[in-house]
């Protein structure tokens, strides 16, 4: 009878024990979730406060122009980025670190900023805001707002590679959008592959420089 009742009691502190974990996972869940939906929503209304966001001005920098001298921090609103047919919105951040992109997608160190003559290249999550790029296609385009500039880029090529083949981040002699995501879409843990899309303007921009030159 004793042995019985430890058996129970063991049992009911057992179930208590996995009934509070699985409270605790689905806690840091839903924070996760809404940190990401709080950093989207107020970078959407910062990039709306700004007087000039919204207008086509068709503007990207040229790497020569040094007028703003002050980098973005990390985490900084940097731009949206767009894909109509997808109905895909995002803020892109400043920073590719798992931190920031947690937040929103991120602008990848050492590449062109939004908004500039160069190869631009933004990191996102493929289960949170980068999941719609399963469904891309050819042609499509993607528009990337700033406060200063508007550039409509058009989707060129999408090719999954190995994580150590990132030469895809390479300076470009013109304007370029690299979008990376992790690979496959529904692969459970850290993905083995990278997703990787290209996409270019169909025309001449030109512009001025938002931030400070590497």
């Amino acid at each position: 009878m004793a042995r019985k009742n430890l058996f129970l009691v063991t049992e009911r502190y057992l179930g208590s024990a996995v009934a509070a974990i699985g409270a605790l996972v689905l806690a840091v869940a839903a924070t996760a979730v809404f940190e990401g939906w709080f950093y989207q929503w107020s970078g959407n209304r910062q990039l709306n406060a700004t007087p000039l966001f919204g207008q086509r001005v068709h503007a990207a920098a040229k790497k020569s122009d040094t007028s703003v001298t002050v980098r973005p921090a990390r985490g900084m609103v940097l731009a949206k980025l767009q894909i109509p047919r997808l109905n895909m919105s995002v803020v892109v951040l400043e920073g590719s670190d798992d931190g920031t992109l947690k937040k929103g997608p991120g602008h990848i160190e050492e590449t062109a900023f939004p908004g500039e003559l160069g190869n631009v290249g933004i990191a996102g999550h493929r289960d949170t805001h980068f999941r719609p790029l399963r469904n891309i296609r050819i042609n499509d385009k993607v528009v990337v707002t700033t406060k200063t500039s508007t550039i409509d880029y058009f989707i060129d090529s999408v090719d999954i590679i190995h994580p150590t083949d990132m030469g895809i981040l390479d300076p470009t002699s013109g304007p370029t959008l690299t979008l990376v995501t992790c690979y496959p879409f529904e692969f459970i843990g850290n993905a083995p592959m990278r997703f990787i899309i290209r996409a270019t303007p169909r025309g001449n921009v030109e512009g001025s420089s938002t931030y400070a030159q590497r």
